[in-house]
């Protein structure tokens, strides 16, 4: 067992995590006996619904392909996985906040594997449910493991730069986005590492930006939105205009 029960008896919670385990970490707010059981962070997770909703209206306005047509509704999955674990705070919920951070883990490394020729765009969701079930299977090893699964997120960010590096030189592609990007991620990673070490930490302050959960979820929010710029900038755009006339 990872932890104890992170609810406590008689709260609406409690019987789930008893029966599905709690969640291998335990952030920094203080789990409220409610059924939003950390506000903050539960409700931080509208700032990539938002982000979402703004990609799928551009994404559709202008005409672009159907792999950016699907970065709003991905991320808007990623953005309830999150927001229903954080509500709720036990494991059965925390594998779905990583089925939503795997599906947006997957769409971004199948549109590094397009430009790179190695995967159809026609399969990228295939792709992606694909890797889900994979990894979903290594977190599920991992815990039997006692190993931390976070750990996984890290793998594949670093597997995201690489297949990026690796079509660097396939179109002429600016790199501003992208850099701002790994920036906000940076920062905001350093929030969430402050929060679970209790460095940056209130637990009685529920506000929707006092916790670094919080704004890991808040930051986090504005980098998918340079991330969606950069995969729709002038010469990806292009590509994909090329690959649907061929």
């Amino acid at each position: 067992m990872w932890s104890l029960n992170p609810h406590q008896p008689g709260c609406f919670w409690y019987p789930y995590a008893e029966a599905f385990g709690p969640p291998n970490v335990k952030w920094c707010e203080q789990t409220l006996c409610q059924v939003v059981s950390e506000p903050a962070n539960t409700w931080s997770n509208l700032g990539y619904v938002l982000v979402a909703i703004w990609a799928l209206i551009v994404a559709y306005r202008r005409g672009y392909s159907v792999e950016l047509k699907q970065y709003g509704p991905i991320l808007g999955f990623l953005g309830v996985m999150s927001f229903l674990y954080h509500l709720s705070n036990f494991y059965g919920s925390q594998i779905l906040d990583f089925v939503g951070m795997f599906a947006f883990i997957g769409w971004v490394i199948g549109m590094n594997l397009i430009r790179l020729g190695k995967l159809d765009g026609n399969r990228l969701l295939r792709f992606i449910l694909m890797l889900n079930v994979v990894l979903i299977g290594v977190m599920q090893g991992m815990r039997m493991l006692g190993l931390k699964y976070q750990s996984i997120i890290l793998l594949a960010t670093l597997l995201i730069s690489f297949t990026e590096y690796l079509a660097r030189h396939r179109q002429k592609v600016q790199y501003g986005y992208f850099f701002l990007s790994n920036l906000l991620l940076t920062i905001a990673f350093g929030f969430s590492i402050s929060d679970v070490t209790r460095r940056f930490c209130d637990p009685q302050s529920h506000g929707w930006f006092s916790q670094g959960h919080a704004l890991w979820h808040w930051i986090g929010a504005l980098s998918m939105v340079t991330i969606f710029l950069h995969y729709s900038q002038p010469a990806l755009r292009e590509r994909d205009d090329r690959s649907r006339s061929r």
